[in-house]
């Protein structure tokens, strides 16, 4: 039985590599500096203000790495919390963690700061495991983040498809 089960998880595909959302608002591009965001390294992003809405992301990548967000919210005066950029991408193009520490599915790590005009914002940078988990929080519960000053969020990695269906064959033979 063993051996029958070793020769048919042979035959099933393997699991792809994660897939991370890729995108970045406007804002979030044409003020890159000023939010004192890390140079990007060779990569160039079109402009995209869907990137703002998590039900109306496309565009998603390959990553070995884990998906990260950069999260930019106005602090202060009449936009207080408001989400004013976003950048969505595989960590591998930006700054650490390359992985994160064992047992953890999602850390962030906040700074605010000033603009070159004087304006406070707050940028968070979430780093997170799974396939296209950086898509999934409503910009309410970015905000918060934001706010937060605990940098941890509950787990909120989707499974990987493929290797779904193997463990679902796996049961369909034990069952046998």
């Amino acid at each position: 039985m063993i051996v029958l089960l070793l020769i048919s998880g042979l035959f099933l595909p393997a699991a792809s590599p994660a897939m991370c959302y890729q995108c970045a608002s406007e804002l979030a591009l044409i003020n890159w500096s000023r939010y004192g965001l890390p140079p990007m390294q060779g990569d160039s992003m079109m402009a995209d203000d869907a990137c703002l809405d998590d039900s109306s992301l496309s565009g998603h990548v390959p990553c070995s790495a884990p998906c990260m967000t950069i999260n930019i919210t106005a602090v202060g005066g009449k936009h207080d919390g408001r989400v004013i950029g976003i950048v969505r991408d595989c960590q591998t193009y930006f700054r650490s963690p390359k992985a994160l520490p064992e047992g953890t599915d999602r850390i962030c790590r906040h700074s605010v700061r000033d603009t070159v005009r004087n304006h406070r914002i707050n940028v968070t940078f979430c780093y997170c495991n799974g396939h296209l988990c950086n898509g999934m929080a409503p910009q309410v519960q970015l905000r918060r983040l934001a706010q937060r000053r605990h940098p941890r969020l509950p787990n909120a990695s989707m499974p990987c498809r493929a290797l779904s269906l193997k463990l679902a064959m796996v049961a369909v033979w034990l069952l046998i």
